[in-house]
């Protein structure tokens, strides 16, 4: 008999597994509006980009500023208070993807490990998957207040390869966006892009840099489990 080379899948959470229905525009003008306040030009922000990218601009700034590392960090924790109250009415209201428990249950079946990769917070992402009633499948949660540096840094998921056992080659990464596939390359670790309607918004080049790319469609549960046995 073969063996089985992949032991754990990591899964991204929002786009993913679930429809996570946030108020994307709410969260980054109140991100926006705490930035102006400690002294960032409105001139340099902007709200079609996301929270993430403003703040990397604004970090920039307040260094050129001379702000101390301790102030940019209370000013990142209060972006990462306010936007997660928004995130959590989010997370009440989730619904899942159709069709994926029966590509959970079958990875569990064969007894591969799954975790949460997710640029959400722990707790969040907790609620989300209770919400839906998914969170027995999970061996491990990883969010953006777990780790230094998240997704798609290679830390976020260095740490969950660590809570899972498992070397990053015996891993394949599924995400809906550019910087889940992203994470995966640099890592080294296998990925399978989702292509969503809004994953046309991400960085396309680096998406379709995945080892397999498939539509979330009515054949998603079906292709996702025959993407899944092909690495196996």
């Amino acid at each position: 008999m073969k063996e089985i080379r992949i032991k754990a899948l990591i899964w991204d959470l929002d786009g993913t597994l679930i429809h996570f229905r946030i108020d994307y525009l709410k969260a980054r003008r109140v991100a926006i509006k705490i930035l102006i306040h400690h002294g960032i030009p409105k001139k340099e922000l902007a709200i079609t980009q996301s929270i993430l990218d403003n703040l990397k601009i604004s970090i920039e700034i307040f260094k050129k500023k001379n702000y101390s590392l301790e102030k940019i960090d209370q000013i990142k924790k209060e972006i990462n208070d306010a936007v997660s109250d928004i995130e959590y009415e989010a997370a009440l209201h989730a619904s899942k993807i159709q069709g994926i428990e029966d590509v959970l249950k079958y990875a569990q079946k064969i007894k591969l490990k799954q975790a949460i990769y997710t640029y959400n917070t722990h707790k969040n992402a907790e609620v989300s998957l209770k919400t839906v009633k998914l969170l027995k499948y999970f061996n491990v949660i990883v969010g953006r207040d777990d780790v230094d540096n998240p997704k798609p840094h290679k830390d976020h998921l260095l740490m969950i390869c660590k809570k899972l056992n498992v070397e990053p080659l015996n891993v394949i990464v599924i995400g809906d966006t550019y910087r889940d596939i992203q994470g995966a390359l640099h890592l080294g670790a296998k990925s399978i892009a989702i292509e969503t309607p809004t994953s046309k918004f991400s960085n396309i080049s680096n998406f379709h840099k995945a080892d397999l790319i498939i539509k979330q469609d009515s054949q998603f549960s079906k292709e996702l489990i025959k993407s899944i046995i092909s690495f196996l």
